[in-house]
């Protein structure tokens, strides 16, 4: 399943003048959104000219669409550690590798974590369009092929939809990751203060339902 990630490498091949603009540039869009942050507040805060900004990024749209891909790091880190440490392990070794880093690297990443909630809530149809195609598609795709393969190989079960499945795992690790500081205050959610054991006992009881056991 290796498969190099575009954008990972696209992002290491920043000078270090434009990974500290974008830096900044995702802090402040993480805060206050898209809308509300300008090209000006970016220069001022970077300690920069906004000349050079565009000579590194070509527009607004074109820093804020790097800030995400930035933020969406911690996904493509979780998958390249998986393919590169257990490429020889089993789909369902994999898949539960992943699922456990990716829930480390969203708890360790609230900035991260927080632009991207932030866009998800405010885009539109057409910028909805815009991030799935062209943040999010490459580490889904390669999740879901993961599971594919899972499938195939007879340990997973053919009849559920492969998309679902990469859905349902990472939709519970970003749920708990932005709810987390209410769900520990919950009468009986001693679960939400060891994500360890959380990561643990959900991909456990996800797993009982696509596993194939036949």
């Amino acid at each position: 399943m290796t498969r190099a990630n575009h954008d990972s490498d696209a992002i290491c091949a920043l000078s270090p003048g434009a990974l500290s603009i974008l830096d900044v540039a995702e802090r402040l869009f993480a805060e206050k959104g898209f809308d509300a942050v300008s090209i000006n507040d970016i220069a001022q805060q970077a300690d920069v000219s906004k000349a050079n900004i565009f000579h590194h990024f070509k527009s607004k749209e074109g820093l804020y669409l790097a800030a995400l891909k930035s933020a969406c790091e911690h996904a493509a880190r979780a998958l390249d550690d998986v393919e590169q440490s257990l490429s020889s392990d089993s789909p369902q070794a994999q898949l539960q590798a992943f699922f456990t880093q990716h829930l480390q690297e969203l708890l360790a990443s609230p900035r991260s974590t927080r632009l991207i909630q932030r866009e998800l809530l405010e885009s539109g149809s057409e910028r909805g369009r815009r991030l799935a195609e062209e943040v999010f598609s490459e580490n889904f795709s390669r999740l879901v092929e993961l599971v594919r393969t899972g499938q195939v190989q007879g340990q997973f079960r053919q009849e559920f939809d492969a998309a679902l499945v990469a859905f349902l795992l990472i939709g519970t690790s970003v749920f708990f990751t932005q709810t987390s500081a209410v769900l520990q205050h919950l009468p009986g959610a001693e679960f939400a203060k060891f994500p360890d054991d959380y990561g643990s006992a959900v991909f456990q009881l996800l797993s009982h339902g696509f596993q194939n056991t036949t």
